[in-house]
């Protein structure tokens, strides 16, 4: 895979190959170095690959993508068609310490996926059982993401007016940007405000009832959009900043809520 393109995220491999989650652990490391900021954060780089001095390496810059939902897009969170991966009951506290429950794992489990060596005395070929589907790291117009929240490769959007925008400067880049990469600036903003509007047309086609009454919404009220999804081990979440409400009353609360 890494002969094929130099960068790559830990679900498209998934998506391409059929390895134990345990053994890809231990073979990624091997293989790339994982970038931690900048914008090919969270993506596996090939040893000996660095894309900020590589100008065609645009195409592998990470998109987060978040399904925007509320009152002005017409639609609640409770509406979506498109789930949430955690749930806000099962969150917990930065705090809390929960031991991590421990998972067997057998030799013929970290076998599979190695090919005929391997997987040659197996009943059931490997071929597809830890595989992610495409949709995971593939963007498809007409086609609703399987999260909310997503985390695109530029390359792995898979419409022709999406890449148009990526490839508006192509041969006239000069500068890799922390934010922007060596693409336009507000590219990634240009980017998300398509998908958004791709994907509010496929909701509006399945449920259009949901759009019958947004013309009596109250003018200067908006509800805030709710997004969350995809990441990959915690890697990618930040906690949120506790703002409290200007003149609160109760100042013990938001103190220790401010604490917490």
């Amino acid at each position: 895979l890494f002969e094929v393109r130099p960068v790559w995220s830990r679900n498209a491999v998934k998506a391409n190959i059929s390895v134990h989650p345990d053994k890809l652990k231990l073979l990624l490391p091997y293989l790339a170095y994982y970038m931690l900021t900048g914008p090919w954060r969270s993506l596996w780089v090939r040893f000996g690959y660095d894309p900020r001095k590589h100008p065609e390496a645009k195409i592998y810059q990470v998109l987060d993508f978040r399904i925007r939902c509320g009152m002005k897009y017409g639609y609640a969170p409770n509406d979506m068609p498109v789930k949430a991966k955690r749930s806000t009951y099962n969150y917990s506290l930065p705090i809390t310490v929960k031991k991590p429950v421990s998972h067997t794992v057998s030799v013929h489990d970290l076998k599979q996926g190695l090919g005929t060596s391997g997987a040659s005395g197996a009943k059931k070929p490997a071929s597809s059982r830890y595989k992610l589907k495409e949709s995971i790291y593939v963007f498809r117009e007409g086609a609703l993401p399987p999260y909310r929240q997503m985390f695109y490769q530029l390359c792995d959007l898979n419409v022709e007016s999406l890449q148009k925008i990526i490839h508006r400067n192509d041969g006239t880049e000069s500068e890799c940007t922390e934010r922007d990469g060596w693409c336009l600036p507000k590219t990634s903003d240009d980017l998300r405000d398509s998908m958004s509007l791709m994907i509010k047309q496929i909701i509006r086609s399945t449920r259009p009832a949901l759009f019958s009454n947004t013309t009596n919404s109250e003018d200067g009220k908006e509800q805030l959009a709710y997004e969350s999804g995809e990441d990959e081990d915690d890697e990618e979440e930040e906690e949120e900043e506790f703002k409290p409400s200007d003149g609160s009353e109760n100042e013990m609360e938001t103190e220790i809520l401010d604490y917490v």
